[in-house]
């Protein structure tokens, strides 16, 4: 090409599996020159964010898509001039006569099918898939990187918090539910069904325990967890609707025991302590600064859900759990594949005094769902098709359980 010509860019594909792409950023407007190498705009594929660069020198004349549409693989995304050859992209056919710009300035069919997301709100993939899977909208997160874009810890750090939830409206009176996460697991981990509930109108709480998160009180024994949340407990203004997974039943359980007066039910999901036996490879995998491979692995154990999380978020985990403050809680919970704790004995001394219900996973690999044939009496049973993570994996019927007056 020896002579200045016009070409119509299409979406790569930058990678193996793409076939399309977010529009991020253009990072070239129209009438701007560029140099080859210059990154003309970012895409955002299912995996990551990356720039597309300039395969030669030029100018761009017209964007064909705008930042937040979802573009197909080869659809026309821009018009550049330049006087360079562009491996993979042809010369228009110039016989026919020129279209007239102004005869028509609407966007082409293309084009407007590419547009069919309009949200203009700039994030990372990772952060968009913690949206998605938490229901969090991502107009209501505030971006910190670069150019307001959302990052993943944006996300995670709306699900952290733990204000008090919004007020129920006309007069509402349905308990407040108050959530307690299970061993290496975070507040934020109930965030999907806590949405779910708050659009029915019941206000939910979902801190971080001691030894995770943000908590920074010491996890030394699971003693120290059932203090810490008794307190917690102390200084609720209204009897809540406690909700335990795991480690975490357990925790509610004995707190339940300490201050029945300020828990009006409870929900056990997959209790632990209920029997002697469990999977302890993983909580000896949590515990020893897994990597994200071996982490990848430990969370197929708990369900769909958790074996779908990516690399970036499993790195983000494993950089997590690298400071050991797990290993003594561990430690004290388990010895290889049995458990040193026990929840029948405090769940039998509550017996006419809080209502108990509990909620185990049909394909649970961590606690054996044949514990619950060991559950008092007095407890109302519900299985559900999930994993070791319920409230991840069948949300509306979690949801549909805890609601019931």
């Amino acid at each position: 090409m020896s002579t200045v010509t016009k070409l119509t860019l299409p979406m790569p594909r930058l990678g193996e599996t793409m076939e399309e792409g977010t529009i991020a950023e253009w990072l070239v407007q129209p009438g701007q020159a560029f140099k080859r190498g210059d990154p003309l705009l970012e895409v955002e594929t299912d995996k990551t964010m990356v720039e597309y660069p300039a395969l030669g020198a030029g100018t761009l004349v017209e964007t064909l898509v705008a930042p937040g549409d979802v573009v197909d693989v080869g659809t026309p995304i821009a018009v550049i001039e330049t006087a360079d050859a562009w491996d993979g992209i042809e010369e228009p056919d110039t016989a026919g006569p020129e279209p007239d710009a102004a005869e028509d300035t609407r966007p082409s069919p293309v084009a407007q099918a590419a547009r069919s997301d309009t949200s203009l709100t700039r994030a990372t993939p990772l952060a968009r898939r913690i949206a998605e899977q938490n229901e969090i909208s991502l107009d209501t997160v505030t971006g910190t990187g670069r150019r307001g874009r959302i990052e993943a810890d944006d996300v995670r750090a709306l699900l952290s918090d733990v204000r008090t939830p919004r007020p129920v409206a006309n007069g509402d009176t349905t308990r407040p539910v108050y959530f307690v996460h299970g061993f290496a697991g975070l507040g934020s981990n109930w965030a999907a069904l806590r949405a779910r509930l708050q659009r029915s109108g019941v206000k939910a709480t979902a801190p971080d325990l001691p030894g995770h998160g943000a908590n920074t009180n010491d996890a030394t024994d699971v003693e120290s967890l059932v203090d810490w949340l008794v307190a917690e407990l102390a200084a609720q203004p209204t009897p809540v609707h406690l909700v335990g997974h795991s480690l975490g039943a357990h925790v509610a359980v004995k707190a339940a025991v300490a201050l029945p007066s300020k828990v009006a039910l409870l929900t056990l999901i997959a209790p632990a302590g209920c029997g002697l036996d469990m999977n302890g490879r993983f909580t000896s995998g949590m515990t020893h600064a897994p990597g994200p491979g071996e982490l990848a692995h430990l969370m197929r154990l708990l369900g769909p859900k958790a074996a779908a999380l990516d690399w970036q978020a499993l790195s983000a985990m494993a950089e997590e759990l690298q400071s050991g403050r797990l290993k003594a809680l561990a430690d004290d919970m388990v010895r290889d594949n049995t458990q040193r704790i026990d929840t029948i004995a405090p769940l039998a001394a509550l017996a006419g005094q809080v209502p108990v219900s509990a909620i185990f996973g049909l394909h649970d690999t961590i606690i054996p769902r044949d514990h619950v044939f060991n559950l008092p009496p007095h407890v109302a049973c519900h299985m559900v098709d999930a994993g070791h993570m319920p409230h991840w994996d069948a949300v509306d019927a979690v949801a549909g359980i805890i609601a019931r007056p």
